[in-house]
Formats: structure tokens, C-alpha cells, sequence
């Protein structure tokens, strides 16, 4: 593995508001930031944007995570190693979601996108490059309590978020002492283009911004970091 001092950082979902704000922050934190996500022209913009403003932009790692296969995973695994050598955190960020209706009336294909990006993708993210990681770094799960205590209307999204967790348990549970812990962070209510999904009529003014909702993220792997606790 690398041995430089700064960290790298995994962010998926990354063109989304909360994703392109933490990769915002690790970015003027001095971290590097690998940023994935299936929206190539965003990710584009999301690298503009900061290189120009910060002098600094991550690396760009466009994949579909709803249509990859075994084998796409493991490519970008082989491609993470070759040019940064290891990852030291690993944000399962990314979701699917379109609108707030009953389970049995969602159409098999948001079925299956909303599984594959929000709960199968974390596996194989985490399995691909888990031999990337060592004892000191981290996986962490951004998760939605708010979908599993109230779980009307949420369908394969409060399944799959009911899935994350568990993931989570387990894969703490079943760590070895070289193996990175897992944290799970809920940073709580946002504004974003899901926010707006599920409620329509929420605005900017109402809520906190992304930015707000990323320094949570970051401070909560500081602080598993500092104390060793697995969640946050």
C-alpha cells in the first residue's frame, strides 16, 4: 500500500449534494477523494467547479452502481490500487429513490435500481476493497432512521436502508483485527434532490444544507477514530 500520509478517501454518490459537499470538505481538508458516480457530466462539472476553486479536484470514477457486475467491481478495484494504492475510508453514500408510494405499487425496475445502487453495491464495494483497507480505516454507512421508524411509503428504499444497517452489524461483527471498522451515521434531515423527491413542497430555506449534513459524516469517522467506538 501507499505510504503517504494522506488520507484517500471513497465517496459514492458523490455528484449528489450530500456526496459532492463531503468531497468539497475532504478536499479542503487536504485529503484525497476518489468521487463515484453513474452521472458523468455531473462528476465533469463537480471536477470544474473545484478545481477552480480550490486549486484541488478529486479523481472521477464514473460507474453505474444499479447495472454493474462482479466484474466491474473488481476492475475498479485494480484501478483504485494502481493509482492510489489503498483506501482509508469508504463512504457508502449513494441512493435510489423516487417518490414516496406503497411497496406493492413500485415498478419491479425502481425495485431492483433501488436495491442494487442502495444495498448491493455497499457489499461489493466493501468486499472489492476490503484488502485495500487495514485496521485504521473505515467503512461507513450514511443511513435514514427516519425510514425505518416511520416506514410507510418508503418501500425498496426502507428495505434496503433496513438492509445497510444490518450490513453494517455484521460486517463489525464479523471484523478481524486488521480489518477497518464500520460506522454508521445518520446526519440527519437535508436539503437535497431526495429530500424534494419525498416532499415536494420542502425548500432550501427550511432545512440544513448538504454542507452541514457532511461535516456530521466527517465527524463522526473522527471520532471513531478517536475513540474507537463503531457507530456514531
Amino acid at each position: 500500500m501507499s505510504d503517504s500520509a494522506t488520507p484517500v478517501w471513497l465517496v459514492t454518490g458523490a455528484a449528489g449534494a450530500l456526496g459532492s459537499a463531503l468531497v468539497r470538505r475532504l478536499l479542503e481538508d487536504g485529503a484525497d477523494c476518489i468521487a463515484l458516480d453513474r452521472r458523468a457530466r455531473e462528476l465533469d462539472a463537480l471536477h470544474d467547479e473545484l478545481h477552480e476553486s480550490l486549486g484541488r479536484a478529486p479523481a472521477l470514477m464514473p460507474m453505474d452502481l444499479a447495472g454493474a457486475g462482479p466484474e466491474d467491481y473488481q476492475q475498479l478495484a485494480e484501478v483504485i490500487e494502481s493509482q492510489f494504492g489503498r483506501v482509508d475510508v469508504l463512504v457508502h453514500n449513494a441512493a435510489a429513490f423516487q417518490a414516496l408510494r406503497p411497496m406493492l405499487q413500485q415498478q419491479p425496475g425502481e425495485w431492483l435500481e433501488t436495491l442494487q445502487t442502495s444495498l448491493t453495491a455497499p457489499y461489493m464495494l466493501s468486499a472489492v476493497l476490503a484488502p485495500l483497507m487495514g485496521r485504521d480505516s473505515r467503512i461507513v454507512f450514511v443511513g435514514d432512521r427516519h425510514c425505518l421508524e416511520h416506514p410507510g411509503g418508503w418501500g425498496a428504499f426502507g428495505v434496503a436502508q433496513a438492509g445497510r444497517r444490518q450490513m453494517a452489524r455484521i460486517l463489525e461483527a464479523d471484523r478481524a483485527r486488521n480489518q477497518p471498522r464500520v460506522i454508521e451515521v445518520d446526519p440527519g434531515p437535508f436539503y437535497s434532490r431526495l429530500r424534494v423527491a419525498a416532499w415536494p413542497s420542502d425548500s432550501p430555506e427550511n432545512l440544513p444544507d448538504a454542507a452541514t449534513a457532511a461535516d456530521k459524516v466527517i465527524a463522526a469517522v473522527a471520532d471513531a477514530a478517536d475513540t474507537g467506538r463503531p457507530d456514531s
